[in-house]
């Protein structure tokens, strides 16, 4: 009986971990609503960018950290499928159950098999866009560790906070 989660990816959705999974839908909830994966090397866990409705890519190592992009504009010259926020998610919820496709929902791509259509997002969430565009300009000061608290930190400028001062305040409450 084989298992569903490999000791390394396989190059499927559902031999991610559970956990990589939710990382990457906070990451696509948050900077865009596609993704595509890095084919499969030695690693558990594939690097991978995150495409918003406008075509622009935001690259995360294996351990969700930013990444720059290759002189290519990708995170890497050997790219999966493009993956919807919908497919992630179904491979996280139910694994072994294919994503539903309507007949008019899907595109066929050359090779025959059917791809989703990927709905247009509306825009970026400006809270979300100012903790990143802090977090890019002030990565190198930050301390290891600090994306970890990235959802207390949009809590806290939900609530009228900066972004430098959430970001100071929850280094200060736990680092």
């Amino acid at each position: 009986m084989a298992t569903r989660r490999t000791a390394r990816w396989n190059g499927e959705l559902e031999s991610l971990s559970p956990e990589f999974l939710k990382d990457v839908i906070e990451r696509m909830e948050s900077y865009g609503d596609r993704v595509q994966l890095e084919f499969p090397g030695h690693a558990k866990r594939p690097n991978y960018q995150v495409i918003n409705s406008r075509g622009f890519k935001m690259a995360f190592d294996s351990k969700n950290l930013l990444m720059q992009l290759n002189e290519n504009g990708e995170v890497s010259d050997n790219l999966s499928d493009v993956f919807s926020l919908e497919q992630v998610k179904q491979a996280l919820v139910a694994p072994a159950a294919p994503v539903r496709r309507s007949s008019s929902g899907g595109t066929r791509s050359s090779s025959g098999t059917s791809r989703a259509r990927v709905a247009s997002r509306a825009e970026p969430d400006p809270v979300e866009v100012e903790k990143y565009n802090y977090f890019r300009v002030h990565r190198e000061f930050l301390p290891d560790g600090i994306q970890q608290y990235s959802a207390d930190i949009t809590r806290l400028m939900r609530t009228g906070l900066s972004a430098e001062d959430a970001f100071n305040q929850i280094v200060d409450e736990h680092f």
